[in-house]
Order: C-alpha cells, then sequence, then structure tokens
C-alpha cells in the first residue's frame, strides 16, 4: 500500500507538471524602461525569426548583444549603450526566444543566432562595419559571426567571454532530477525559476557584487522578460544542445581587433579564462575590471561604459594612424 502511494503521489506530481508546464498562461507586458525613451524601438523580419530592436543616434554603428540568462534582453546594457547615442548609431535587439523579440518553441543554436544578426546588420548598416560589444555566451555568437563575416564586423568588446558549461545552480534548482523529462523542466522553469523571488535572490547571490544595488526595476524587467510566453524555450534548449555553442576551432579566423573586459569580482568565473582566450585569437587584449562582477553592465554602467570607450577610441585612433 505504501508503495503504491508513493508510486500515485509521483504520477500526480508528473501529471501536474504536464498540466502546468504545457499551459499557455497571460504574461504582463514588458515595461517601458527595457530600453531609455529616446531609443526607437523596431522590429526586423529574418529567416531565423522577427528580431525586436532599439535604435538611437548617428555615426559609426556600435551594436549591443545581451547574453544568456534568466530574464535576458537588451535592458542588459540599457544603462550603458545609451551613453554612446551622442556621436554613434546604437543598436540594441533582443536575441530571438528573449525579450519582446520572437520566441520559438525550437530552440536556436549559435548558428542559427549568428545568422540571424547578419540578416539584421546587412537592414540596418547598409554596408558600414559595426564596433560589436556583447556578454557573457553571447560573446561565442560574436566570435563565430566574426570569423564568418568579418566584412559586418570592425571591432568586438566581449564583457566576460565564458567557457560553455552547465551552471551549478541549475541542478541544484531541480533540472537533474527533470533530465528527460521536458514537461517537468517546464514546471520548474515557469513556477519557480521565473519568479521574482528567485530571480532577486540569484542577482544578489551571484550577479552582483554589492547586493544592495540590485534594483526593483531590474528584478521587474527580468522577471517578466522571463515569464514572457515561450521565453523557456532559448534556456532549456541552451542546455540541452549547449555543445552546439562551442566555436573555440573557429576563432584563428577572427581577424577583427578584440577587448576582453573580465569583471575580477564575478563569482565561480575565474579571470584566467579570459587570458586563455585572449592568447588564443590573433589580435586581442585584456582589461581586468576589478570591481566589476557579473552582471557590471547594469550595476556600474558608467565605469563599464567608460572602459568601452577608452578602447573603441584608442584603438579607433590606431587604426586611423595606421
Amino acid at each position: 500500500m505504501l508503495g503504491l502511494g508513493i508510486g500515485v503521489g509521483l504520477l500526480g506530481a508528473v501529471a501536474l507538471a504536464v498540466s502546468r508546464g504545457t499551459r499557455r498562461s497571460t504574461r504582463e507586458p514588458i515595461p517601458d524602461a527595457i530600453s531609455p525613451t529616446i531609443f526607437a524601438t523596431r522590429v526586423a523580419q529574418t529567416s531565423k525569426g522577427q528580431i525586436v530592436y532599439h535604435i538611437c543616434g548617428s555615426g559609426e554603428p556600435i551594436l549591443f548583444l545581451h547574453g544568456y540568462f534568466l530574464g535576458a534582453s537588451s535592458y542588459e546594457w540599457s544603462k550603458v549603450y545609451s551613453h554612446f547615442a551622442m556621436d554613434r548609431e546604437v543598436i540594441a535587439p533582443d536575441l530571438i526566444g528573449f525579450g519582446e523579440s520572437e520566441r520559438p518553441s525550437q530552440a536556436l543554436d549559435a548558428s542559427d543566432i549568428a545568422d540571424s544578426i547578419a540578416e539584421l546588420l546587412r537592414q540596418i548598416v547598409a554596408g558600414r562595419p559595426v564596433a560589436l560589444v556583447a556578454s557573457g555566451l553571447t560573446c561565442q555568437i560574436a566570435l563565430l559571426l566574426a570569423s564568418r563575416h568579418p566584412e559586418l564586423l570592425s571591432r568586438l568588446v566581449l564583457f566576460m567571454p565564458t567557457k560553455l558549461r552547465t551552471p551549478p545552480q541549475w541542478n541544484a534548482m531541480g533540472m537533474g532530477v527533470a533530465k528527460g523529462i521536458p514537461a517537468l523542466k517546464r514546471f520548474i522553469y515557469r513556477n519557480h525559476l521565473s519568479r521574482a523571488p528567485f530571480i532577486k535572490n540569484w542577482l544578489t547571490r551571484v550577479g552582483f557584487a554589492k547586493p544592495e544595488n540590485v534594483t526593483d526595476e531590474t528584478v521587474s524587467i527580468l522577471t517578466t522578460c522571463a515569464q514572457q510566453y515561450g521565453a523557456e524555450h532559448a534556456i532549456l534548449g541552451f542546455l540541452r544542445n549547449r555543445r552546439r555553442f562551442h566555436v573555440e576551432d573557429r576563432l584563428g579566423n577572427v581577424i577583427a581587433p578584440v577587448h576582453i573586459l573580465w569583471p575580477e569580482a564575478a563569482k565561480e568565473f575565474d579571470p584566467a579564462e579570459g587570458s586563455e582566450l585572449c592568447r588564443k585569437l590573433p589580435n586581442a587584449s585584456l582589461h581586468i575590471l576589478p570591481e566589476a562582477a557579473t552582471f557590471a553592465p547594469m550595476e556600474m554602467p558608467t565605469e563599464i561604459g567608460t572602459a568601452i570607450s577608452r578602447w573603441l577610441d584608442a584603438d579607433l585612433a590606431h587604426a586611423s594612424i595606421a
């Protein structure tokens, strides 16, 4: 009887996960604070899906790509990129699967995302090479794009270009237990990972250098983006197919100058990873940011913006002299 009761209980839990995990629920609209008010919001159609992007300014184009994380969107760079609109044309898209862009049920791999970004650039910048700024896992996509389409990029700034691995917190959150049960993974995502209490705790523990810098606005936007219908597909798809994001064998084909910004205060991420990548790239430099953490673009945007500007201006001056 005890065994029967446990079995019935497990079947009930799985049935509940299937029911809630597959149910389409109403989500709140993404707050306008996702981008500065001076930026226009536009939509581009690519072969991989629709991309929503924010654009403002004129001059040399600069593209900001957010990372891969819970509730990710162009908001990650919004406090940084607004300062570049004075003398550059700033473009900040939500990658397909995130934010306000299309969220297909079939998760894209690095090749698909790189292709979508290439199509976006060809539509917007009309043959002008862009300076590309990317963070986290998306740095791998930026490097893949640079190796395939060198004509599209003039320079790259990579903030914490991490190696591919499963974050240890995923197993702690139950993703390891749910392996092989997609409905249960969706249930965990929608009813735990994408909720404000978890996201705030996650940002406080591992995302920000100082917990008091985690704002209600940041938690609200990340939570709302994470809870959009279909938002789980990109995250769960990456966990399932993360090896397809590996671009190590293409690093030698990246001819554009690359500047790596590594946050020394980022927990669980060793600055040696930045040094190793720097050695593998044909033309790269490394700058360690001693007080920066994983989400420094949101926590200390002025300092990050200054570090980016200094290198871009110095590299541009060097290129002009050459």
